[in-house]
């Protein structure tokens, strides 16, 4: 069977407790929800082992614990060296000729004024795509680099739209050769991997459209579909029937929603799309209406420290809401975003 995750093929691994080892790296109690249990992938495929010693501890090596990461972007997940080598393969070789020269030009080492600020820095990630082979490297390495950080199971989404642009790449080829770069590294590293399809908020709703008759044309390759960019802009209940037209397809839904727009956003991305998860919904906690909205839903906020601090999606990671909204029992895990950035 594949190693690549399906809605209906999905092979059973060993599940890690990561949760605990997140919690306590972030100095919140055992109450985190088990990212395990917020996967899109079926439950059938995870099997449950008993909890490790270092999982229950209050201090752990969180590169050595077993993690889940539920929120990584694949054009955020690309190595240095990586960018680099496609470049100067395309015939188009960047000014840094190594990583640490490369550095400040395409990672964000620091907090930025925004998330547009932020997102600037991913020209160089969205322009690598030169063609499939460029594609199917990139998924393999972000797989390969899952492994190196010891998580089992993690969710890789990319929006079609966005990485294809800059080259003109096929939306079918593209998608043929990321599953396949998964699936070889799946495969070689033993991490359970599913794919979530992103409309690119931005490009508007045609594309957005677009987006969604991909991701019917490779429900068997995907776990769920995403919304993601300005959030303000373009508010949830203008994709009523982009997400009306997946019913009954098996795709799950997670929307960026309360990352850099407040709370009514979240709330109508729960109450009028029926998101089942929301990417990072910093904003939740901002309202206890919208807060109650997500406990009682069982919306799982796939949360984000480090990007929403370099985001200035909160001033301080002290600040960080994750914390709090364990305390009033809201499902929140633990990810990564943008490792690559």
């Amino acid at each position: 069977m594949s190693p690549i995750a399906r809605p209906n093929d999905v092979r059973t691994i060993s599940a890690p407790c990561s949760w605990r080892a997140c919690a306590a790296a972030y100095a919140i109690d055992s109450r985190v929800s088990t990212p395990v249990t917020s996967s899109f992938l079926p439950s059938s495929s995870i099997r449950t082992p008993s909890v490790a010693p270092h999982a229950i501890a209050r201090s752990v090596d969180l590169k050595a614990a077993a993690k889940v990461d539920l929120h990584r972007h694949l054009e955020g997940a690309i190595r240095l060296q990586t960018l680099i080598d496609l470049y100067r393969d395309a015939g188009h070789p960047l000014s840094s000729s190594t990583p640490a020269e490369l550095s400040a030009q395409a990672q964000v080492l620091e907090p930025m004024s925004s998330l547009e600020a932020v997102l600037s820095r991913f020209s160089l990630a969205q322009a690598a795509f030169f063609d499939e082979a460029a594609a199917e490297r990139i998924a393999f390495e972000a797989v390969e680099d899952l492994a190196a950080d010891n998580v089992r199971l993690a969710e890789l989404r990319f929006s079609p739209g966005f990485l294809c642009e800059p080259h003109g790449l096929d939306w079918d080829a593209a998608m043929t050769a990321i599953a396949r770069g998964v699936e070889r590294g799946s495969r070689e590293h033993d991490v359970a991997v599913g794919l979530i399809a992103i409309a690119s908020r931005n490009y508007g709703i045609g594309s957005a459209e677009r987006t969604a008759e991909f991701a019917l044309r490779h429900r068997d390759e995907l776990v769920a579909f995403d919304l993601a960019g300005d959030e303000q802009a373009y508010p949830p209940s203008l994709y009523v029937d982009v997400v009306g037209a997946l019913a009954g397809s098996g795709l799950k839904l997670t929307t960026h929603y309360g990352e850099s727009g407040g709370p009514a956003f979240p709330r109508e991305a729960v109450e009028v799309l029926g998101s089942m998860r929301l990417g990072h919904g910093v904003s939740v906690a901002a309202d206890p209406e919208v807060t109650a909205l997500v406990r009682e839903r069982h919306v799982t906020l796939e949360m984000c420290p480090t990007s929403n601090r370099r985001t200035n999606a909160v001033a301080h990671i002290a600040e960080h809401p994750a914390r709090r909204l364990l305390d009033q029992d809201v499902s929140v895990t633990i990810n990564t975003d943008n490792p690559g950035l």
